[in-house]
Formats: structure tokens, C-alpha cells, sequence
């Protein structure tokens, strides 16, 4: 939650302030998301003022892929859209390829064992640092974050956040990276959800395999 009354319903995408050299991110401007499902089951109805349904659809890439780079989320909005009667919230993503990678070992979760309470609706976090190698730094060094915030204040929403809207949003941040083994997980898809009539958020994590040049020949 964020806006100067911490009652605007938003979502943050969390990074680290630079990548790994072995990575090379460009943004795949050819992705186009499907149409609206016409399935009913995807629409769950919410009490909101300004949306009465959530698009509980998987939101993944769908796009033309090369085989020799991976399509990762690196953006993430959210929009209402009317659809008949109904105004619905959709989840909305970006994405972009990292050369000479792929992914494997996909799988849908909503809370891992470091997640923690936020005062934000949900962040999606891929952390990438050092090099893709399995060499590990002595001293680690503190890594500043940057933050894609949706409101106007930069590095993050003001508390408190107002107990009623808690009831029906789940504020849990997310977080996957390279300190949960087996290896570097990056988020490749991610979905709205309704539970007990509270909004919350499942992201699709996937291990990043960076491929050798020696592999490609």
C-alpha cells in the first residue's frame, strides 16, 4: 500500500542496483500479452471501490524466443480494465532477455522462508550478485537496492498502512535469489490471487543457467 494515505494498491518490482558482467539484459520489446481469458473461473469478485473483480490468470511470456537467451520479468504494473459489467484488476508484466542463458526447475510460490512482512502490496525480487560462479566471497559487501515505485515517493510507501485495507491485501514481500539454493532463481511469470477475499500475489521462479560459449559451438 502507497500514496499519502497508504490506501493506493500498487506493486513493486525489486532489483539490485547492477548485474553480474555475465549478463546481458535486453528489454524484448516483440512480447505481446494474450487477450483477457474469457474464462469466468479467472474473475473473482473483491470488495473494492474502484475494481469489483481480480484476473487470477497466470501471467507468463508468450512471445517468439530465441534458444539461446531466457525471458525474465523486469517489469511489473497494474491496471483496471472494464470487461462487460465488471471493472477488473489485471496484472501486468515486462520482460527481457538475458543472452546466453536459459531456465529450468519452474515452479509457482507465493512465500518462501525469507519472506517477511511489508508495508508495500508485494514485491517481486530477483537478486543477482557476484558472478554466475559457485566461488563465494569472503566479505560480502552491502549492495544498495532500487526501488520501481509506482507513487510518488521514491524509495518506498509511508506507514502505517490503514488496518481495514491489511484485511484485504496481503503485504508480504517475496523474496528468491541467489542465497536459496540450489543456485540463482529469477522470476519468469506471476499471478493475481483472491483468498478468503484478500488480494495477494504468486510469482513463477526459475533457476538462470548461464550458457557457455564452448556449449553454443
Amino acid at each position: 500500500m502507497e500514496g499519502k494515505n497508504g490506501d493506493h494498491l500498487a506493486i513493486h518490482l525489486q532489483h539490485l542496483s547492477s548485474s553480474p558482467p555475465s549478463l546481458q539484459l535486453s528489454q524484448d520489446d516483440t512480447y505481446e500479452p494474450i487477450d483477457e481469458p474469457s474464462e469466468k473461473g479467472y474473475y473473482e469478485a473483491v470488495k473494492w471501490g474502484i475494481f469489483s473483480h481480480v484476473c487470477t490468470f497466470p501471467v507468463q511470456y508468450h512471445g517468439a524466443r530465441s534458444d539461446d537467451a531466457a525471458s525474465i520479468v523486469t517489469k511489473a504494473w497494474l491496471e483496471v480494465k472494464g470487461i462487460g459489467m465488471r471493472k477488473v484488476l489485471f496484472l501486468r508484466l515486462g520482460f527481457s532477455q538475458v543472452a546466453t542463458a536459459s531456465t529450468r526447475r519452474s515452479c509457482w510460490d507465493n512465500l518462501s522462508s525469507d519472506s517477511r512482512k511489508s508495508g508495500i502490496f508485494s514485491m517481486i525480487s530477483t537478486r543477482l550478485s557476484g558472478g554466475l560462479s559457485s566461488t563465494t566471497p569472503t566479505t560480502a559487501k552491502p549492495v544498495s537496492k532500487v526501488y520501481i515505485n509506482s507513487a510518488v515517493y521514491p524509495k518506498g510507501p509511508p506507514p502505517p498502512v490503514k488496518p481495514k485495507l491489511l484485511s484485504l491485501v496481503d503485504t508480504k514481500e517475496m523474496v528468491r535469489g541467489p542465497e536459496v539454493p540450489p543456485g540463482y532463481w529469477v522470476v519468469t511469470g506471476a499471478k493475481l490471487c483472491v483468498e478468503a477475499g484478500k488480494i495477494s500475489i504468486k510469482a513463477k521462479y526459475s533457476l538462470l543457467t548461464v550458457v557457455s560459449e564452448d556449449s553454443l559451438v
